[in-house]
């Protein structure tokens, strides 16, 4: 489940943070870290059941992790520092993966490093759709997630807050919530027509036309 490169919240809402593009998105990723104009940057990636990953019970809230370089926003940071506030940590001969040590890159070419992290939480996202809806709105998972990139990173390398990227990647979520909501919804409405039904035709002896006509005015009275 993947919300692709939308972000909710209002223009102003995240004013302190800074942006590089994706492959194939413009501004998608938060920057987190900064060694000169390298940058590194996450965003939410998406939700998968745990049982498709050999962990079932559970789901995969995940992100990507992405080492840049954009000399256009570093001599932007470069202006709000001032001078005396330059960052020159940068070395010519490191390469996008080497600027950050603390983390295993699993794609890597002239244009970017990246990596996918994430963590496990209580409830399948197919059969238990709603707890994991729910852990995920009452906990500071994104929070976590940032600041275990800023720990890996380096903290000496950080250039944003966790808690102001945790909530925007909270509202990068939010779409693919939506329907993860709408999934459960439309599940629960199965499953209780399906059971009505069973209920009225045990035992009839009936052709299959009639049944599965009754079976859709169930489902449409428990759509209502």
């Amino acid at each position: 489940m993947d919300p692709g490169p939308e972000t909710a919240g209002g223009p102003n809402e995240y004013a302190g943070l800074h942006f590089i593009d994706g492959t194939s998105s413009q501004r998608s990723y938060a920057v987190v870290a900064r060694r000169g104009h390298i940058l590194l940057g996450v965003r939410f990636l998406g939700l998968v059941d745990g049982d498709q990953l050999g962990v079932p019970g559970k789901t995969y809230l995940h992100a990507r992790v992405r080492s840049a370089r954009d000399q256009a926003l570093a001599d932007q940071l470069d202006l709000e520092g001032g001078p005396d506030n330059v960052i020159n940590l940068f070395q010519p001969q490191l390469a996008l993966d080497e600027a950050w040590p603390g983390f295993t890159f699993e794609k890597i070419d002239g244009e970017r490093a990246s990596l996918i992290l994430g963590m496990f939480i209580n409830g399948s996202l197919i059969d238990d759709a709603d707890a994991v809806i729910a852990r995920i709105e009452d906990a500071n998972l994104f929070r976590k997630l940032v600041h275990c990139v800023i720990d890996e990173a380096g903290p000496e390398h950080s250039i944003a807050r966790a808690k102001l990227v945790g909530a925007w990647m909270f509202d990068q979520a939010k779409p693919s919530l939506a329907r993860l909501k709408k999934s459960a919804e439309h599940q629960k409405i199965v499953l209780a027509a399906q059971k009505e039904f069973a209920e009225l035709v045990e035992g009839q002896v009936e052709v299959v036309g009639p049944h599965l006509q009754q079976l859709n005015t169930i489902y449409h009275k428990h759509h209502q």
